[in-house]
């Protein structure tokens, strides 16, 4: 079964950082994790071979910068344990050229098994434009990204993942999305919802015709995309765990969002990488617009 022994929550000092930290909390509950508190410190002027392009006095910055980090971290540090005497948290601060390459960079070498975050920091705007920090960070990352939304309760005991959707296209990575939908089912004892979009774009003629709908045109095609979520399941250890399943018709990402919302999902759980993998690429990935628009924290494996 998937585990999480070593969680990586990177914090700046945004109020957004904090989203993630109350789920970092509850899965370390459940878990018995330890929890890295990750402050990556970047000077992106300091060269040392232009030195009108350098800091005059870099030691000192650095000195001041990580003193101002460690304070922010020991109260995070300081909350956390009046909320749980259960959490291990440790702080690292760390430097580099850019956040994301910290980030993923001490992940590998520190065998993370999950990164927390929230969907942006302090560059706010600009990461809406330039993507941000976690979007990088998602897809460099060595395991899982679980991206936050500011949680409903602050209560850790209210604090759940009941309600577990999981898109699919049936490809390899997506089974590992399932895999760890799983896990954190058994966790959490939540329902499972495996929904797959079929994604079909018509001819103008089909609309000028009354069509509308590929389910319209062939009825044999829901019963099929059941059959092959049925075949799908058959692969997993669902023993204790409901599961439901869905076919809708139309974009992948609107759909899934659709779901989410209708359905009340707590949490997705999906892969960055599917069948369509160069045109994810090049016109920004289903999950990207997921996480963009979801109503509840969104769980990416590779």
């Amino acid at each position: 079964m998937k585990t999480f022994e070593h969680i990586i929550v990177p914090v700046d000092f945004s109020d957004t950082s904090r989203v993630a930290l109350p789920y970092a909390y509850k899965l370390a509950q459940k878990y018995g994790s330890k929890i890295t508190l990750l402050h990556a410190i970047t000077m992106f002027e300091y060269d040392p071979h232009a030195p009108q392009h350098s800091f005059s006095a870099v030691d000192e910055l650095y000195a001041s910068v990580e003193a101002s980090a460690h304070n922010y971290c020991d109260k995070i540090i300081e909350d956390a344990n009046k909320k749980s005497k259960d959490i291990t948290i440790e702080k690292v601060m760390e430097r580099g050229i850019s956040p994301h390459e910290v980030i993923t960079g001490y992940s590998k070498n520190n065998s993370a098994d999950l990164i927390v975050m929230a969907t942006h920091g302090r560059s706010g705007f600009a990461h809406v434009l330039l993507g941000s920090v976690t979007e990088k960070v998602i897809q460099t990352a060595p395991c899982p990204v679980l991206v936050t939304k500011k949680p409903r309760h602050a209560d850790l005991k209210k604090l759940l993942f009941n309600n577990i959707l999981v898109p699919t296209d049936f490809s390899e990575s997506s089974q590992q999305a399932m895999e760890y939908a799983i896990a954190l089912a058994k966790q959490y004892n939540a329902r499972i919802n495996l929904m797959h979009a079929l994604e079909v774009r018509f001819h103008p003629a089909y609309y000028a015709a009354g069509v509308e709908s590929i389910f319209q045109l062939d009825p044999d095609v829901k019963p099929r995309i059941q059959a092959r979520l049925e075949a799908f399941l058959q692969s997993f250890d669902l023993s204790g765990i409901e599961v439901t399943t869905s076919i809708t018709e139309g974009s992948s990402h609107t759909e899934i969002i659709k779901q989410a919302e209708s359905e009340k999902h707590d949490l997705i759980v999906m892969s960055t990488r599917g069948h369509d993998e160069i045109a994810d690429y090049l016109i920004g990935s289903t999950t990207d617009r997921v996480i963009k628009s979801a109503p509840c924290p969104v769980f990416v494996t590779r």
